[in-house]
């Protein structure tokens, strides 16, 4: 009987995942008043983004997000924001997080405590009862490593290096960056359905088949952060720009160059190096 309960659960599961309505998240900073907090519109973040305001100094259309945080201050409902998705995401699904960047020259996007790494994209986990059960974060990786990212799911904790030295944030220009998470306790490599990408300006940085990205098979993510924790407080007061974020469970039909799905960005790729 109990045997028959799991696979009964289990079957459940499967079904929401594969019935789940599909869903768009679109973030483009263009409705607001210019100087207004950006922060719980239509157009702009959803929660956490106290400092965050409408702005034209930097855009890659009409306006952008200009985000901000306070020297020695971690920023948490300040620094960035929250997007809380329309339904939950459940095993078997992807999500897709896209979001356009600017740093100005000044800007130090390095973390000084805390483990050193600081907090970019990240998307939430949780158990069947909502306990927080961690995140699938994007972290810039500490001053000085080998490699410009680093990449965790919280409920695992097993590091992995994204990157390599031509892909540190460039400064004073508009760059793109862009995760997909397959929501699975079971990775790739053992014949489950987790997996990672991670894109830089529409070009495939890493994917990642051998991580889990849920802790148990009912959990379940409702929605995604853009930084808002510095961690080991911020070394300055400083700013930068956001723009055109699309959050997404429904596959996109861009595919990159090697036939992978994803949003895609409006930077054009660097031509390759010879």
């Amino acid at each position: 009987m109990k045997k028959l309960i799991s696979g009964l659960v289990a079957t459940f599961f499967a079904l929401s995942a594969v019935s789940a309505s599909a869903w768009t998240i679109h973030a483009d900073f263009d409705q607001g008043e210019i100087g207004s907090q950006a922060d719980g519109g239509g157009d702009g973040f959803h929660g956490a983004g106290g400092l965050s305001t409408y702005s034209s100094d930097q855009k890659l259309k009409n306006r952008s997000a200009r985000i901000a945080i306070k020297e020695g201050t971690t920023g948490y409902g300040s620094w960035g924001g929250e997007f809380r998705f329309p339904e939950k995401a459940y095993k078997g699904e992807t999500i897709w997080f896209s979001v356009h960047t600017y740093m100005p020259e000044d800007f130090d996007h390095h973390a000084y405590g805390e483990g050193s790494r600081l907090k970019f994209l990240r998307i939430q986990t949780l158990s069947s009862s909502g306990s927080n059960h961690g995140y699938n974060d994007l972290y810039f990786d500490q001053k000085g490593s080998e490699y410009p990212f680093k990449w965790i799911y919280e409920g695992a904790s097993q590091w992995v290096n994204v990157g390599s030295d031509k892909d540190r944030p460039k400064k004073e220009s508009w760059e793109s960056y862009e995760m997909a998470v397959t929501l699975d306790t079971v990775p790739v490599s053992e014949g489950g359905q987790a997996k990672i990408r991670i894109w830089k300006n529409g070009s495939l940085l890493k994917e990642i088949l051998d991580k889990t990205t849920l802790r148990d098979d009912q959990g379940y993510s409702n929605r995604a952060l853009l930084f808002t924790y510095w961690n080991g407080g911020a070394p300055k007061d400083q700013h930068m720009y956001v723009d055109e974020v699309v959050i997404t469970n429904e596959q996109p039909t861009n595919t990159d160059d090697n036939g992978n799905h994803y949003v895609g960005s409006l930077i054009k790729k660097r031509p390759l190096m010879n």
